[in-house]
């Protein structure tokens, strides 16, 4: 199991649009996929469960003993929509104050052997370093920093270096910095060359371009792979996750792709079926007994039960 701590200094510069992307991308791969929601704003938990709103979460695993804590990790996951991905939600009030032992996190990993569940764990975090931020880097394997090309985002993340260096220099390091909402000015071009003069080895060579479909997708709890696969916002970030984990761009093209087509058609038949149960509920026949799973095997025998999906937006 991989652990990876999703880390900038600096506030919105993309850290929870990266790890949902990233984490639904490896589930349609095939991998099992944990994301946490460590950041009191809660950001990942609404978007990807609308009804997140829920106990146990982070925050009673953070105020737990290590025995206690481990039950309540096991009991707050959150199964998502998507197969294999699923979701530790945060709490509006989760704060530093919450947590006694940094460590905290790491133990409990240990304690409930969360590697034979999940083949990665992702740790979305508020912006900055502080006691919420160390628990996830003690519990981390590595930290990817996505960042804009900005002014401000470039001195956060030699602030962010700095500071783990000092501080957490027993703690894992940066592995990977990722370029977001990239446009190809020549003012981010110049902050690009700037961060990779320092960091060369760890910028990625993949870009996540700016995309409204981000916006869209995270607005209507829309999956990026499934409902906008041919954006250019999917295809770099499938090109991302090869990059990151050393994963065959083919191979996994071909499994999104089957993931697509079969999440679809499940969502037909599941819109089908509302509306003739629906149907059925509204208008019965008095004359017929005739159950609703009759009434849908009649259907489906009529070949009026749709087996495809439907085209994108």
């Amino acid at each position: 199991m991989r652990t990876i701590a999703v880390l900038n200094y600096k506030g919105g510069v993309g850290k929870t649009t990266f790890t949902i992307s990233v984490a639904q991308a490896l589930a349609m791969a095939g991998f099992r996929v944990l994301a946490i929601d460590n950041d009191s704003q809660h950001h990942l938990s609404l978007v990807v469960d609308g009804n997140w709103q829920r106990t146990p979460c982070i925050r009673d695993i953070y105020r737990s003993s290590v025995g206690i804590a481990g039950k309540k990790l096991l009991d707050a996951i959150i199964e998502t929509k998507l197969r294999n991905f699923h979701i530790i939600p945060s709490h509006a009030e989760l704060s530093g104050h919450d947590i006694k032992d940094p460590y905290i996190l790491r133990k409990v990993f240990e304690y409930c052997s969360l590697g034979r569940f999940y083949d990665y764990v992702l740790i979305d975090n508020s912006p900055g370093i502080d006691i919420l931020q160390e628990a996830a880097l003690r519990a981390a394997d590595e930290i990817f920093v996505p960042t804009e090309l900005s002014f401000f985002a470039v001195n956060g993340i030699i602030e962010l270096h700095r500071i783990l260096n000092k501080r957490f220099n027993d703690c894992c390091g940066i592995t990977k910095i990722v370029p977001n909402a990239f446009r190809g000015t020549n003012r981010q071009l110049e902050y690009l060359e700037a961060l990779k003069a320092l960091y060369h080895e760890k910028i990625t060579e993949t870009y996540i371009p700016y995309d409204t479909v981000f916006d869209a997708c995270m607005k209507e709890q829309k999956t990026l792979f499934i409902h906008k696969l041919f954006s250019k916002a999917a295809a770099h970030y499938l090109k991302l996750i090869h990059e990151l984990f050393d994963l065959d761009e083919k191979k996994v093209w071909e499994q999104v792709c089957d993931v697509k087509q079969n999440h679809l058609r499940s969502e037909a038949r599941q819109r089908f079926f509302e509306q003739q149960k629906k149907a059925f509920q509204d208008e019965p026949d008095p004359d017929e007994d005739k159950t609703l799973a009759h009434y849908l095997q009649t259907q489906m025998e009529s070949g009026d039960l749709p087996f495809t999906g439907e085209p994108e937006d």
